[in-house]
């Protein structure tokens, strides 16, 4: 039986295997961008580069974050790119704050059950986040990559975690978007992965993930050996 469930927060609790990238992309398309992909994704990881002591620094909330992010995108785009921000900031707080609700649903129906924890490769504002989410009262560790000075895909940082919350590796399952990031280094630590898939991503390999799932809600008590 599952005692503890660790959490990836970007693309996982914040929207249900959507990662950031994949997003931003989806909703300058519907925008009505024509800017080629490698485009985007150029100006998308400069932004990631440029904001993240700033948002550290600032403490950035969740509109602020975006709006200064997708500022940091058009400044690669040109100026052109401009007349996106409006829908490309609205769009991604819409998907975030329905991903923070789903995710609240999820929390109180584990919440007493497992001991509940978020590990993050962030900038540094996670915990800003959580709270405004709703999520940070039923939380017993936060562990963040800017602040503990080690990231995903180390193994280090989920020993932390495991260390933090007093219980063996063996008595924890991360839950995460990303394959490699999150369960991967999780299971080599013996911990138990759940991997939220999304759309058009690789089969999962054999072994690693315990389960493999597309919405939070379908992590059911008989995973977390609740039951």
């Amino acid at each position: 039986m599952a005692r503890g469930v660790l959490f990836d927060y970007g693309g996982t609790l914040d929207g249900e295997g959507w990662h950031w990238f994949d997003r931003t992309l989806e909703l300058y398309r519907r925008a009505g961008c024509t800017l080629p992909d490698p485009d985007i994704k150029r100006a998308f990881y400069a932004a990631e580069d440029a904001i993240a002591e700033e948002a550290l620094r600032a403490g950035y909330r969740l509109r602020p974050l975006v709006e200064r992010h997708v500022e940091l995108e058009v400044a690669v785009l040109g100026d052109g790119a401009g007349r996106f921000v409006r829908a490309v900031v609205d769009g991604f707080c819409a998907m975030t704050e329905e991903g923070w609700k789903r995710s609240r649903e999820l929390f109180s129906r584990l919440a007493g059950r497992v001991r509940l924890g978020v590990v993050s490769n962030f900038y540094g504002n996670l915990e800003v986040l959580l709270g405004e989410a709703g999520l940070a009262p039923f939380l017993d560790i936060v562990v963040e990559s800017a602040h503990v000075g080690v990231a995903k895909p180390d193994p280090a940082i989920y020993r932390l975690a495991a260390e933090r919350l007093a219980l063996p590796a063996t008595d924890l399952v991360m839950v995460g978007d990303n394959f490699e990031r999150d369960c991967r280094p999780a299971k080599s630590i013996g911990m138990g992965s759940i991997w939220i898939r999304r759309g058009g991503a690789d089969p999962a390999e054999t072994g690693v993930a315990d389960r493999v799932i597309s919405r939070l809600d379908e992590i059911a008590d008989r995973d977390l050996g609740l039951e």
